[in-house]
C-alpha cells in the first residue's frame, strides 16, 4: 500500500475506507497468485478519484473488474477516524492539496499479459487468519517462519 500512497502522493489518512479495502484486496489476489503486487499492475485496473474529501479508487472503464461487490460505504466510520503520527509510518507520505486537480490516466490495458489473466474477479469479504497467512499477508505470521500454513478444503478462515 505504501507505494501506491507515495505513487499518487497523499497521506494514508486521506484514503477513504473503501479506497483501503480496493488496495488491499489487489495486494491479496497478487499474493494469493503468486504475483508481485506493483503500483503499474494496480493502475491496470483502477484511476485515483477524490469523494467526499477524501482520495479513493475508481475502476478503470476497459479494465476487468477484479473487486466483486466492493462496499459501497462504510457506515459511522468517519466518528472513528484517527491521526496516525509521523514517526510510526515506515516511509514518508506528504499530505496532497485537496483542490490539486486528478488527470485522467489514459493507459494501456494489459490483457495479454498473464498476469492480468491470472488476476480473477473475487468477490469482497472478510477472510481469517489462515487465509492471510497462506496469502502471505498476514501481521501475525514471522515471515522467517519455518512452519508451513496449511488450509483445509473449504476453509472459510
Amino acid at each position: 500500500m505504501g507505494n501506491i500512497l507515495h505513487h499518487y502522493n497523499f497521506h494514508l489518512s486521506q484514503m477513504s475506507p473503501p479506497g483501503m479495502v480496493k488496495v488491499r484486496h489487489f495486494e491479496f489476489l497478487c499474493h494469493s497468485h503468486g504475483i508481485e503486487p506493483s503500483v503499474d499492475k494496480f493502475r491496470a485496473f483502477y484511476q485515483l478519484q477524490r469523494t467526499m474529501g477524501f482520495f479513493s479508487f475508481a475502476s478503470r472503464g476497459a479494465a476487468k473488474k477484479i473487486l466483486l461487490n466492493p462496499p459501497k460505504s462504510f457506515h459511522d466510520w468517519k466518528p472513528k477516524f484517527f491521526f496516525i503520527r509521523e514517526e510510526v509510518l515506515p516511509i514518508a507520505m506528504p499530505f496532497r492539496d485537496w483542490t490539486e486537480a486528478i488527470p485522467k490516466e489514459d493507459l494501456p490495458i494489459p490483457k495479454t499479459a498473464l498476469w492480468y489473466l491470472q488476476l480473477t474477479p473475487t468477490p469482497n469479504r472478510v477472510f481469517g487468519e489462515n487465509v492471510l497467512v497462506a496469502a502471505k499477508m498476514s501481521d501475525q505470521w514471522s515471515p522467517s517462519s519455518r512452519e508451513v500454513p496449511v488450509l483445509k478444503i473449504g476453509d472459510q478462515g
